[in-house]
């Protein structure tokens, strides 16, 4: 078992939190958890105040030394993903080999309307999956040129290259089918949500059963290696029972636990407990 925490880049006053929220990631990196993950949106619902997530893990890659750096997750088509493509590779350069970039679709439509284009899920899908083959190419070949259905390039050069070889693992959020066979056929890795970080999760059963359909298409297709399942689970009230929820995951195939810290007042003090009473634990 590996264990990270996850805090959302949108925050209601986060003129007010800039700093509690530095302190969260060289708080986790201090209790050796293995990563940090920051939310990617530029608007929600509860608020329209966020960071760019991506300037803001470079400026922890600067703040920390060991500790790795992700999103929960990006919303791929949101961007052109070549310049994405630079955005996550320079984030890897820069903290030494710690990117990770995790894989959405995006599902808020006002933020896509507002700073990019919405479509509608099919096409955010095709869209996923060309620009994340015309990433791959940027951050594994000298030279690329594409003339795809979305996205073109023409004799684009991406250097410096990630220092992870092949590249940044890619861990995939969504648990629908398409989505599910994506990460078996191009990823390192799944997120699911778990208890209390949003209203609708992926229960502990449920899990198996994503769990082992990712499995079987790996299988499928020939894919070895090692692959992360991970879930974001927010505290309980009772931490035994957080740690029996932690159980049920892991017997269903969770091998990495995200901390969804969902109150950033409380930060700290659930870093503390989760490393105490879960990691400890668990480990």
């Amino acid at each position: 078992m590996k264990f990270g925490a996850v805090v959302s880049n949108a925050q209601r006053g986060l003129l007010e939190r800039l700093k509690i929220l530095e302190e969260v990631a060289l708080e986790a990196e201090r209790l050796e958890l293995d990563a940090f993950f920051v939310t990617d949106h530029y608007m929600l619902p509860w608020s329209d105040e966020t960071l760019e997530p991506w300037l803001f893990l470079s400026y922890l890659a600067a703040k920390t030394s060991g500790i790795r750096l992700g999103t929960c997750v990006t919303p791929i088509p949101f961007r052109p993903p070549g310049m994405l493509a630079k955005m996550v590779s320079t984030l890897d350069v820069l903290s030494g080999g710690r990117a990770i970039l995790g894989v959405g679709m995006g599902w808020y439509t006002p933020e896509f309307e507002a700073y990019s284009c919405w479509d509608p899920n099919d096409v955010r899908f095709e869209k996923t999956k060309e620009a994340l083959n015309l990433m791959l190419r940027l951050w594994t070949e000298d030279k690329v040129s594409l003339e795809g259905r979305y996205y073109r390039a023409k004799e684009a050069v991406l250097l410096p290259k990630p220092l992870q070889k092949p590249h940044p693992p890619l861990w995939f959020g969504g648990t629908g089918k398409k989505m599910l066979e994506l990460a078996a056929e191009m990823g390192d890795g799944l997120i699911c949500i778990g208890p209390r970080w949003v209203p609708t999760y992926v229960s502990s059963e449920d899990y198996g059963k994503i769990v082992d359909k990712v499995k079987r298409f790996r299988e499928s297709r020939g894919k070895g290696g090692d692959f992360t399942f991970a879930c974001i689970i927010a505290p309980h009230e009772d931490w035994r029972e957080f740690v029996k929820e932690v159980e049920s995951y892991k017997k269903s195939g969770m091998n990495y636990l995200i901390l969804g810290i969902v109150r950033l007042r409380e930060a700290l003090g659930q870093l503390k407990m989760f490393k105490d009473e879960v990691v400890s634990t668990i480990a």
